[in-house]
Formats: structure tokens, C-alpha cells, sequence
């Protein structure tokens, strides 16, 4: 996958495709029978169907694009609806062309009574978006150097890349819990019943990081959109320019991101008693990386468009 300035391909879609493929289902069982040496034998596979009415990655962008650019003010050069096409087709776009990504969240919706399809899921999307820490910080480090934003302002986004990989090591840890003892159901009453608590026990996690997410992206894509001439533009402003901004709708969206990190930070605490530890870890490691990269000639930073 592509990164650019813009910040939305990086992790964009992760959140969106982990609750399409882990909310967005049920279990069922297919029973079948098949002749084996003249035998007439019942086969049960057990595996997931889409929710009905089924939403679509290209539902869930959308629906986030229409309340990001619904809640902030839009340059008078730019319309509302296209901002929201642009960003949404770019993520979908991005999205199709992510054949291993899609095939781990259609893996779900085709998977057999053997493995852990849920629990899949999440180790694939915690290992690419462990493996590309670095790169994003080296993007934040770019967008920095291309602009006369404070330092504070790019490491509060940083930040959030250290919660996200937080969040999907504890989502690793409730669904590989519950996708067990799904597993270790006798009857498939009791499989769906098992099913049903592992989304109820994601969904407030999924929720509160949503939340930070969505204030993460509407700040970034309003300094985007405002540094920005045209449509083309927006996904890679020249330079970011903080003069071109509305101080006080600047200073509102990031409090709003500031309060949605902390509170996600110390709802993350509820499920893990070592965080703050790994916390003031990631804060020294952040900063100290930073640090070096912000140093580093602008032409090393060169990142795939």
C-alpha cells in the first residue's frame, strides 16, 4: 500500500475493515450429506455470512467522510459532497488494489469449522501495521519538515500510531479468548451464543477507538483541505501552512483529538495493567525517534506515492 502526505491510506481502512469483518457477520452451519465408500455420512461446516442488510467497505468510508466534512468548516474554493468522493474513492480505491487485506476479511465470510478466521484477521492486521510503524513516523517527519506546524503537533499524532498498535494487541487477545471457546462448543446453538459475547465484549472497544480515529482524521484532513487549491491537492499539500487556518476551529478540532487520545489511552488501561508502563516506553521512544528523523535531509524521506 501506497503512503502519502495525506495521512488517510496509512491506516485508513484498517479500523473500517475490522469491523466489517468481525461486527459485520454471523455464524452459521451448513449441513451436508455426502456418500464415502457407499456410505451415506453428514458433514457440518460451520462459518460466517454477511450480516443482512450487508455494509460495504465503501458504506463504512463513505458514512466517515460525510461526518468528517459535515462537522467542519470547508474552504469556499472547495464542495463538501466531492471532498467526500475524493477521499471515499481514494480509500476504496486503495482498498481493491489490497488483495491481501481483502482476502484476510473475505477470509472470514468463507471460512470452515477448522482454524481461527476472527483471530486471523487481527494478527494480519497487527503485523502489517506493526511492520509499518517507522514508515509512518517517517511521514509524520516529512509533513513536519514541509511545513511551520509545532513539533508538539506532529508528535500528538504520533501518539495515536502507538494507541492504535495497543489496541489491536488487546483485540488480538479478546478474540483469540473467545474464539476458543466458540471453538470448544459442542452444539452450534452454543457456538452462535459464543459468537455473540465476543462481539459484545469488542464492541466498546471498537467503539472508543473509533472516536479517537475520527477526531485523528477530521483534524488532519482540515489542515489538508485548507493548505490545498484544488481536489488533486488535497491528498498532498505542497506545503502546510498554519496561517492558512481558522485559529479557533483549529484549536477546537485539536482539543477535541487531545481529550478522544487521553480518553481512549485510559480506556485501553481498563484492559491492560501493563499500558502505562509500555506507555512512558512509547513516549521516550517516539520522541527520541522523532527527534533523529526531523534531522534527517528531506531527500532520505522520499516515501512511495
Amino acid at each position: 500500500m501506497a503512503l502519502t502526505t495525506s495521512g488517510a491510506p496509512t491506516i485508513g481502512y484498517s479500523g473500517s475493515a475490522l469491523r466489517y469483518g468481525l461486527m459485520d457477520v454471523k455464524p452459521i452451519e451448513v449441513v451436508e450429506t455426502v456418500k464415502r465408500f457407499g456410505l451415506k455420512l453428514r458433514r457440518i461446516t460451520r462459518t460466517f455470512r454477511s450480516l443482512k442488510p450487508s455494509r460495504s467497505y465503501a458504506d463504512l468510508v463513505t458514512f466517515e467522510n460525510e461526518a468528517i466534512f459535515g462537522s467542519v468548516e470547508i474552504p469556499k474554493w472547495f464542495d463538501a459532497d466531492k471532498l467526500v468522493k475524493s477521499y471515499s474513492q481514494r480509500s476504496i480505491d486503495n482498498y481493491e488494489k489490497d488483495t491481501e487485506f481483502k482476502e484476510a476479511v473475505e477470509n472470514v465470510r468463507n471460512a470452515q469449522r477448522k482454524g481461527r478466521p476472527l483471530l486471523s484477521l487481527v494478527q494480519f492486521v497487527k503485523q502489517r501495521f506493526g511492520s509499518r510503524i517507522d514508515s509512518y513516523l517517517e511521514l509524520e517527519s516529512k509533513r513536519f519538515l514541509n511545513s511551520n506546524f509545532p513539533l508538539s503537533y506532529y508528535n500528538k499524532l504520533v501518539v495515536f500510531d502507538n494507541t492504535y498498535y495497543d489496541f489491536l494487541k488487546i483485540l488480538e487477545d479478546k478474540v483469540r479468548m473467545h474464539e476458543f471457546r466458540a471453538s470448544c462448543s459442542r452444539s452450534f446453538p452454543m457456538y452462535r451464543k459464543k459468537i455473540g459475547e465476543m462481539q459484545k465484549a469488542l464492541s466498546p472497544i471498537l467503539d472508543q477507538t473509533d472516536k479517537c480515529f475520527f477526531a485523528y482524521m477530521r483534524l488532519k484532513k482540515y489542515v489538508n483541505i485548507w493548505n490545498s487549491k484544488d481536489y488533486k491537492e488535497i491528498f498532498n499539500p505542497k506545503f502546510l501552512d498554519i496561517k492558512q487556518l481558522d485559529f479557533s476551529e483549529f484549536k477546537k478540532l485539536h482539543n477535541d483529538y487531545n481529550m478522544k487520545l487521553r480518553e481512549n489511552r485510559e480506556f485501553l488501561l481498563r484492559y491492560d495493567s501493563e499500558f502505562l508502563h509500555k506507555e512512558r516506553a512509547s513516549k521516550d521512544s517516539t520522541t527520541n525517534m522523532f527527534a533523529k528523523l526531523v534531522m534527517t535531509p528531506s531527500s532520505s524521506l522520499t516515501l512511495e506515492r
